[in-house]
């Protein structure tokens, strides 16, 4: 077992060196992968950002040591072809005060696809198995699980006066100081009731809500990315949320189980206005604007990837099974006639 375990890594770290001929073609790949969005290229690359990622939430930027700069210049490629490539979305030209501007923007959220993904008649028609729950908790709680840093980061670049209402959300997200009522401590039962999280669950399009998150909130040049990403984030989700918490319900969970789900129907809607209340002094030009609302689609879209990853995933197992079922029921009539 040693041995397989040795000549994995050997094998490894022999593709890594022959990686390096390739150096000066990474960022055409970047751009090949970016443009064919689901291709293998792309959904390695999500794989792969992500791993970096989390290594910088759970040991810490490296700064000053070897390999630092490296995973720096990597993500900075990365996120410039990104920047190149997205639609960029301008606000009315007419709207030139802060308060409209959000007003605005909310219907625009109101209005995303995010809130009317398809996902959600399963969850409505009862027409989710106890596995398919299981699968889309599992890649449901990999970005729950890390929702807090992204406010954490995030409050270290908004002015101080922003800072009073970021911190309020930390606190509701850490129990409001009841550490056993935190947020990722809340959902920890009710996957476990179904199974428990599973790494072989997890979507491209799940690592890729991830990588969006810590790009507008830890990366992004400017302030307005990252307010118009999570006010966005936090406004539109309850509507989805309410969804899963009747499903629960109707299951017959206990309101202990389906407390994370409860807590965040109360909770997420008023700090969606929060952020955007208190981001509104900040919004000062046009392209603040234009920022803010380019921000809030690019989180949008990537959370209803998620959603179309889970539906995917669901559709082509029921697929699987189906074919499965038609094959044994196939050879079942064959042995009935023989006989």
């Amino acid at each position: 077992m040693e041995s397989d375990k040795s000549k994995l890594l050997n094998d490894t770290k022999l593709e890594l060196i022959k990686s390096i001929r390739h150096i000066s073609d990474f960022e055409s790949i970047i751009r090949e992968a970016l443009k064919n969005k689901g291709g293998d290229l792309w959904v390695e690359l999500q794989r792969t950002l992500f791993y970096i990622n989390n290594k910088l939430m759970t040991k810490g930027y490296s700064l000053g040591v070897s390999g630092a700069s490296e995973e720096w210049q990597i993500r900075n490629i990365i996120e410039k072809v990104e920047q190149e490539l997205l639609v960029r979305y301008i606000a009315p030209v007419e709207l030139t005060d802060a308060e409209e501007f959000v007003s605005w923007l909310k219907l625009k959220i109101a209005g995303h696809r995010v809130n009317r993904h398809p996902l959600f008649i399963y969850f409505d028609n009862d027409d989710i198995s106890t596995e398919e729950m299981r699968y889309f908790l599992s890649n449901y709680r990999v970005n729950m699980q890390r929702f807090h840093l992204h406010v954490a980061a995030y409050s270290l670049i908004v002015p101080f006066e922003m800072r009073e209402e970021l911190y309020e959300n930390l606190h509701d997200e850490f129990g409001e100081g009841d550490f056993k009522k935190a947020h990722p401590n809340l959902f920890e039962p009710l996957m476990d009731f179904f199974g428990g999280a599973l790494e072989e669950d997890w979507n491209p399009e799940t690592y890729n809500l991830l990588n969006t998150k810590i790009n507008l909130c830890w990366f992004a040049d400017g302030l307005a990315y990252g307010l118009g990403g999570m006010g966005a984030l936090e406004l539109s989700i309850p509507a989805q949320q309410r969804r899963i918490l009747a499903n629960l319900r109707r299951r017959g969970l206990s309101e202990k189980l389906v407390e994370f789900f409860v807590v965040h129907c109360e909770l997420d809607e008023s700090h969606g206005d929060g952020w955007f209340a208190a981001g509104i002094p900040y919004l000062k030009s046009a392209e603040d604007f234009d920022n803010a609302y380019s921000g809030a689609i690019r989180m949008l879209e990537a959370r209803a990837g998620v959603y179309d990853g889970i539906l995917a995933g669901i559709e082509s197992n029921r697929k699987e099974l189906k074919e499965i079922t038609a094959s044994i029921g196939a050879v079942d009539s064959e042995l009935r006639t023989a006989n």
